[in-house]
């Protein structure tokens, strides 16, 4: 598939960008109640009430449609996240890493569609202005916190604890779709084992 069957055609004019939201939303109720295979144009067409061609003009692919609706969570995500960090003035990385955990436990428990699309969309670039992965580009928000917060942390060794603390996430949502304190607690233990490691 090329980049440019992966790229919504994000619109300017009101009507249009009314029309990409409901878009959007109906994708989600569709991945809530029916899953993410139920996801078709002709499925969003009908449930959103338009016409094949007036999707395609916004959205060339499903998976355009599906990076559109995870970059939305992940502006959303981030925004929250620097909003729970920018106040504070810690030199503990596994404190960071448990706002995180805590903050995205409860963004997936609230939002089940991106928590299908989190997990299904891992092997997909993310269209921003890199080619990172959903959980790649999650890395790179604590990243950006620690250095603004004047903390020395490799970067891979950020990437290898966002790893260790999603995982036990993604078990929890597997196996009972809902992140509980359980998995949340492994999570945090998982990061603090590493990042205390030498």
């Amino acid at each position: 598939m090329s980049k440019h069957q992966l790229i919504p055609n994000r619109p300017k004019q009101k009507r249009s960008i009314e029309r990409f939201e409901k878009i959007l939303n109906t994708v989600e109720e569709i991945l809530i109640t029916e899953g993410i295979h139920a996801v078709t144009i002709k499925e969003i067409a009908r449930k959103a009430k338009m016409k094949r061609p007036s999707l395609y003009k916004l959205f060339p692919s499903i998976a355009s449609i599906f990076y559109a609706l995870s970059e939305r969570h992940i502006d959303k995500f981030n925004s929250l996240y620097i909003n729970n960090t920018e106040g504070v003035d810690l030199q503990n990385v596994s404190w960071y890493f448990n706002v995180f955990i805590d903050l995205f436990s409860i963004y997936l428990n609230q939002n089940k569609a991106f928590s299908f699309l989190f997990f299904y969309l891992d092997s997909l670039p993310l269209m921003k202005k890199n080619d990172q992965h959903n959980k790649r580009l999650f890395a790179s928000i604590i990243l950006q916190t620690l250095t603004s917060k004047n903390i020395d942390i490799q970067a891979d060794k950020v990437y290898v604890a966002s790893q260790l603390c999603l995982a036990p996430l993604s078990v929890g949502l597997r196996e009972e779709n809902y992140i509980s304190p359980r998995y949340i607690t492994e999570a945090k233990k998982a990061v603090l084992a590493y990042i205390t490691s030498a």
